[in-house]
């Protein structure tokens, strides 16, 4: 059974990213998502790739595999309707940036294994912080036009079947359990944010 959390937490995945994928093609704007939140999405999901094809983990690399690729989606759409030119170069830098520390894998002194381990902790920490941009945004601005709470909220059961996976595992790696109670935290105080913002008209 726990093999086929990872497959259904992909569908989860993919239900989730596409009432904001609809909105934003909808509106033809990205405006209210955090670029922060989708580029880390994107960075985070090619360590963790790359740790569970190394480690022989197939199963744990399709939820990562989603994310990168339909947050890169996202990505896709501010650059065709919002970015300016300085933007476009911001979110090049910063991808380049996410992806640098692939280098290490470059020195013959550091062990694989070791660094891709590593990385997984460099995930981590994005996955802790990925979403919070997002939420100082939508607190910041009100603007909750092109936020799904439906995606935040799928993101949130994802998240428990990916933990459930790990756990499964005969040897569960540290790191990915600590990122998938992190997604279960920051995703549901950003889905608590939405609705606050939701029922302010209906309190005035």
């Amino acid at each position: 059974m726990a093999h086929y959390l990872p497959i259904i937490s992909c569908f989860i995945l993919a239900f989730s990213f596409y009432p904001l994928l609809n909105k934003i093609r909808k509106n033809r704007s990205v405006s209210g998502v955090s670029l922060l939140m989708m580029s880390f999405g994107v960075a985070q999901s090619l360590y963790f790739i790359t740790y569970n094809v190394y480690f022989q983990r197939i199963y744990m690399v399709l939820p990562f595999i989603v994310t990168g690729v339909l947050s890169g989606l996202i990505l896709y759409y501010f650059v065709r309707y919002n970015a300016a030119r300085q933007q476009r170069l911001q979110l090049a830098g910063l991808l380049i940036v996410s992806v640098t520390p692939f280098l290490l894998l470059l020195s013959p002194s550091l062990d694989t294994a070791t660094v891709l381990n590593w990385l997984t902790y460099v995930g981590l920490v994005m996955s802790s912080i990925r979403v919070m941009p997002q939420t100082y945004k939508t607190i910041k601005s009100g603007d909750i036009s092109n936020l799904s709470a439906r995606y935040f909220s799928l993101q949130f059961v994802a998240g428990a079947c990916g933990l459930g996976a790990e756990l499964a595992m005969a040897s569960p790696s540290v790191s990915h359990v600590l990122t998938f109670v992190m997604i279960l935290l920051t995703n549901a105080a950003q889905l608590g944010c939405i609705q606050y913002y939701k029922s302010r008209p209906a309190m005035a």
